[in-house]
């Protein structure tokens, strides 16, 4: 496994980190129950991976607790890193509401605290930006709680470059984290340059674009989970096919080598200079295992110039 150092902070983490989102199953996901996925993290740990990201948000807590709980005897060893800004109204996928007021984060960190059962938390992000509370009230509250010992490093997810700017005028933010994978390559244009120049870790999610760039779908797939709602991403339509017939090209050409779609895909992501870590959800230990095969080798020249036309950054 490698290590990369997030930002200008202390945290080493692993260059592949475990994304909780899908452990905490309903409303977004259905997983294979909590025996399975605590056998995941423990497989990915066992495995060197050290960085987890969860959020309040996922499974409504239930991912923060059973990250808790499994990895409560490694809490040592392993780098926590969960979210505030996101609070549910009802429990139904339209009651998500955006709030990072000083009240809102100060209840949050305390409940994310006693799920995750641990005295910090290592990377605390706003998880979206909230418009309607001013970047200056957000920041100034993370310093306090960083103050009080219950956060180590600040960083955001989901942020324009104007608004890391705005959030930048009041404390340092550490990591960005975007949604960023081969079909989507928007953030090398601005978000790219701009945590370089300001030495901002940059974490991705969703480097497998929400399973497409796993290569089980195809242009006739048809989702019934929070991918079929258009929420996020691109699942249906003319560019869903065209993102397909993409996908198709980069199997073929993992085929060739040896290598599943998704090991190219990882493999590609994390061998970017920019990134830090790519956050990747599993299922169950077989999955871990599959991503962890996409590190300790190398595309040659011709099939990074290749996969960099296919993906084109502009199009």
């Amino acid at each position: 496994m490698e290590y990369r150092m997030l930002g200008d902070s202390n945290l080493n983490v692993s260059v592949i980190g475990f994304g909780a989102w899908g452990i905490g199953g309903a409303p977004f996901w259905s997983n294979e129950g909590d025996v399975v996925s605590a056998r995941a993290i423990m497989k990915a740990y066992d495995l060197g991976v050290n960085f987890f990201d969860t959020a309040p948000v996922y499974g409504f807590g239930h991912s923060e607790e059973l990250l808790g709980k499994t990895l409560k005897p490694f809490r040592d060893k392993v780098v926590y890193a969960t979210k505030c800004g996101l609070r549910w109204g009802k429990k139904s996928l339209g009651s998500i509401t955006k709030n990072a007021t000083r009240r809102s984060i100060l209840e949050e960190i305390d409940q994310s605290l006693k799920r995750l059962d641990t005295d910090y938390i290592d990377l605390y992000q706003v998880h979206w930006p909230d418009i309607e509370t001013s970047q200056e009230e957000t920041m100034e509250t993370l310093l306090e709680i960083q103050e009080q010992g219950k956060v180590k490093v600040i960083g955001v997810s989901n942020y324009s470059v104007e608004q890391m700017e705005a959030i930048m005028k009041s404390g340092k933010v550490e990591s960005l984290q975007p949604d960023y994978s081969l079909l989507n390559r928007s953030i090398e244009r601005e978000m790219v340059p701009y945590c370089k120049e300001n030495k901002i870790g940059i974490i991705a999610y969703s480097p497998l674009a929400s399973g497409l760039l796993t290569g089980k779908y195809n242009k006739n797939a048809k989702f019934s989970d929070w991918r079929g709602k258009g929420i996020i991403g691109c699942f249906s339509g003319v560019q869903f096919d065209k993102n397909m017939e993409k996908v198709a090209r980069l199997k073929a050409m993992g085929k060739s080598i040896g290598k599943t779609c998704g090991q190219m895909a990882i493999n590609w992501v994390v061998s970017q200079s920019h990134l830090t870590t790519a956050l990747l959800g599993v299922k169950n230990e077989q999955q871990v295992e599959e991503n962890i095969e996409a590190l300790g080798w190398t595309l040659d020249p011709e099939q990074r110039e290749e996969i960099n036309y296919i993906f084109s950054v502009d199009e």
